[in-house]
Formats: C-alpha cells, structure tokens, sequence
C-alpha cells in the first residue's frame, strides 16, 4: 500500500467521523427547535383554553434557548463561520490575510476557553451546592452545555488555527521558490 493511498483512507475516515459529529450537532438542533416550538405552543395552547399550564415548561423553554444558542455558535464554527467583523478586511493585503486569521482565532481560542474554563467552575459550584432547576433536576445538568460548547468552539479554533500556521508556511515557501 502505498503512502497516498494510506494518507486518502485516513482522510476519508476522518472525513466520515466529522460528518458525523456534524450529523449529531445538526440533529440535537434540530430536536432542540422543535421541541421548542412544540413546548411553547402547547404551554400557549393549555394557557388559552384551559387556564393550565406545566409549571416547569418556562424554566425548560429558556434552557432550551441557552442549549440552542451555545449549540448554534458550536455548529457555526465548523467551518469559521462564527461571528466575525470585517471591516478592515478589504484593507488587508492578500498576503496578510492569514497572519490575521491566525491572531483572531488564538484570539477567539484564548476568550472561549477562559469561558470554558469558568463556565466549569460555575456547573461545578452548583453541583457542590446540589442546586435544584425544576423537577428536582439539577441545575448543573443544564449549565454543563456552556464549559462543552465553549470548549468545543476552542477546540475547533485550535484545529482552524493550525491550518493557518500551515498556510503561512506555505506561503513563505512559496515566496522563497520565487526569490
């Protein structure tokens, strides 16, 4: 067997992992909207017409909604789509652009990670306090979404990272071939 044939079966193998990790992030989403919108329009209903209502759906609703957001952000930055600022971009010059994407995703790793980190602290002190949401569910359960989404988004900044370095490397090469 040789090289490039071993190099492609690891790339197609890593290629179907992340598309199943992308398969899980889309499903949970999808699953999360819609028993969102489910919820609230049966809490809507029973309020309207029966003067009911599950006491514990409001509190669940807004869960969902932080499950939602932190889950969106994580899908988002797959592929670096993740909230950005381009301003100043059509002033960079093509050969700095990937200086810049590297500041900006160690940037982006350092803040998410920091809130990963206390994000955490904060489960883990609910934990320790055995902190009640609803239902006599505990809290932490709900808050351990933001020290794994925000790592995740880490994480995946990391690997973004990299590619940059490369291509920086890449580009000095190819500034040296022409010289």
């Amino acid at each position: 067997m040789t090289d490039s044939t071993m190099a492609n079966q690891k790339r197609s193998f890593l290629q179907r992992c992340l598309h199943f990790i992308h398969s899980i992030e889309d499903g949970m989403l999808v699953l999360l909207l819609c028993g969102m919108i489910l919820l609230a329009s049966a809490q809507i209903f029973l309020r309207n017409f029966f003067d009911f209502g599950f006491s514990w759906s409001d509190p669940l609703l807004r869960v969902m909604v932080l499950w939602l957001g932190l889950l969106g952000g994580l899908a988002a930055s797959r592929d670096g789509k993740h909230i950005t600022i381009d301003a100043l971009a059509p002033f960079i010059p093509d050969s700095a652009r990937h200086a810049v994407a590297l500041v900006t995703q160690l940037f982006t790793i350092l803040v998410c990670s920091i809130i990963a980190w206390h994000g955490a602290r904060f489960a883990f002190m609910d934990y320790e306090m055995q902190t009640m949401a609803f239902s006599k569910i505990p809290i932490w359960y709900f808050e351990s979404i933001i020290p794994f989404a925000f790592g995740m988004i880490a994480v995946r900044y990391c690997i973004h990272a990299t590619l940059s370095v490369f291509a920086i490397a890449r580009q000095w090469q190819e500034k040296k071939a022409e010289a």
